[in-house]
């Protein structure tokens, strides 16, 4: 099986792609695990944005205070 010119061209195309589809994947969840916005690239209203805050303001308002600190 003799690979053209072409070919090589398509295949290294296609390992390019998807690597970068692969690295952004990784990013995204990268951002996500240090608690930053996943979709601070999006164009249009992002859904999971909304989702996200949305939580962050349920949690922060079911917060307990601080207990004291009986010895110290």
């Amino acid at each position: 099986m003799s690979w053209g010119w072409q070919e090589i061209v398509v295949a290294v195309i296609l390992v390019c792609c998807i690597a970068l589809i692969g690295r952004n994947i990784f990013h995204f969840f990268k951002k996500v695990k240090k608690k930053g916005n996943p979709c601070e690239s999006c164009v249009s209203g992002c859904d999971l944005k909304r989702q996200l805050d949305k939580k962050r303001q349920e949690c922060a308002s079911k917060t307990l205070p601080p207990k004291k600190k009986c010895c110290g």
